[in-house]
């Protein structure tokens, strides 16, 4: 058994605890509390590492990325209104060079590591990216995006995603991570997504327990659309022939038009939610669903903020993402944190801390494993270096630490 103590312990489950410890065992937090108390319960024959001035925190959960898009951030698509930023990013898409994507995937992956991430909710639209996730030390959910506006196509692109499944489930590799990968097919977004195959989707997942994951209420076009068909969409849906002339909007929010399809539960991620309504506040806290935000995302596409503190209020669970490098400088969850604390600063530290932390793996069905400092889960703790005088340990860690460290590489001594 191995003792760390920490001039502070982040439960996320209860309150920041001076003078912590756990103890770990077999990849497994054996106990957490004071350092009194752990050091008791280990025995004499337990090894020690002392950690000093330093916070012990659960691993971060990056609940809402792409990593198949990290190339694109040598190449970012055009800033301006949202839907030219798609068009870039649909143009780029096409001539994408496969190897230069997977380069950039790994290196991707790699700095989510060194920045304490330790599980993921990775979007993607095509099986290439998911060996390189499942060899690496991340776990969490590969959801296999799906679009096609048009109702006629529903059945050829549900088949479509039921055979990129199919691929997976027979690679050996993959087999082998299934402890700690999921692999799911969900929609896009109601943008992007006919009614037909977003209900077709959202009753496979009902079936199965199955998350999905979903863009919604994003930027004000796609409010435009759902709503009457108006806004920038429509065009853009014609120029690359995805356009359903049948398509007939009914009033309502993209929220809403979720819900109404089956696809607004309590195993939905409702991703970016910007352009919301009361109605669609309660929508969200009827369903359980848990509401994603990406705020430098946001801010790149200039879409808005999102009402994250309304939310939370309401007892909307709230986790957090990093989108994409092609609207994100980096895949750093803890830039994320502190730029969210910026933009809305009546949330709380220790509420941004459990978004980054328990409200991802929850979402991601982890919660039984990471997201907290608890008995019996795995310990996948990440360690951030303070000033011997730091009072505020949670705050700090919100502020965008430059160095931080995994538990198991933490130096060890009189500091951290």
């Amino acid at each position: 058994m191995r003792v760390y103590t920490a001039r502070w312990l982040l439960p996320v489950t209860s309150p920041p605890l001076q003078d912590g410890a756990v103890s770990v065992e077999n990849g497994t937090i054996v106990k957490a509390g004071s350092r009194k108390d752990v050091l008791e319960s280990a025995g004499e024959g337990a090894e020690i590492r002392e950690l000093g001035d330093a916070a012990i925190l659960p691993g971060l959960i990056n609940a809402h990325t792409h990593v198949d898009l990290s190339w694109m951030g040598e190449d970012p698509p055009p800033d301006g209104e949202f839907t030219d930023w798609v068009r870039g990013l649909l143009e780029r898409k096409a001539g994408e060079d496969p190897e230069r994507a997977r380069k950039a995937a790994q290196a991707g992956i790699d700095s989510m590591l060194d920045r304490g991430i330790v599980a993921v909710g990775d979007v993607s639209n095509d099986t290439w990216v998911v060996p390189l996730l499942v060899r690496s030390p991340l776990e969490g959910v590969s959801f296999q995006e799906v679009y096609g506006f048009r109702t006629e196509d529903a059945e050829k692109w549900m088949l479509a995603a039921n055979y990129r499944l199919e691929i997976l489930a027979g690679d050996d590799e993959v087999a082998a991570a299934a402890d700690r990968w999921r692999f799911v097919a969900t929609a896009h977004g109601p943008h992007t997504t006919s009614p037909q195959l977003i209900r077709m989707l959202a009753a496979r997942a009902a079936a199965s327990g199955e998350p999905l994951s979903i863009h919604v209420a994003e930027s004000k076009g796609e409010v435009e659309l759902i709503r009457d068909g108006s806004g920038p969409f429509p065009d853009l849906l014609r120029e690359r022939e995805m356009w359903d002339t049948s398509f007939e909007p009914r009033g309502h929010t993209p929220v809403e038009h979720l819900d109404r399809l089956g696809a607004l539960t309590g195993g939905t991620l409702a991703v970016h939610c910007v352009h919301l309504t009361q109605a669609d506040h309660s929508r969200l806290q009827m369903r359980g669903t848990t509401m994603v935000t990406c705020p430098r995302s946001n801010r790149t596409l200039g879409v808005g903020v999102a009402p994250v503190a309304q939310l939370m209020s309401q007892g909307i669970p709230v986790a957090l993402g990093t989108d994409s490098l092609a609207s994100s400088p980096d895949l750093d969850l803890l830039a994320e944190m502190a730029v969210l604390i910026e933009e809305q600063p009546t949330l709380t530290p220790r509420a941004v801390l459990r978004m980054a932390t328990l409200n991802g793996a929850a979402a991601l069905g982890l919660a039984n494993r990471l997201g907290s400092i608890e008995p019996g889960k795995a310990d996948r703790l990440v360690v951030v270096p303070l000033a011997a005088d730091e009072k505020h340990p949670v705050t700090a860690v919100c502020s965008n630490p430059a160095k931080i460290h995994m538990l198991e590489d933490a130096p060890h001594g009189t500091e951290a």
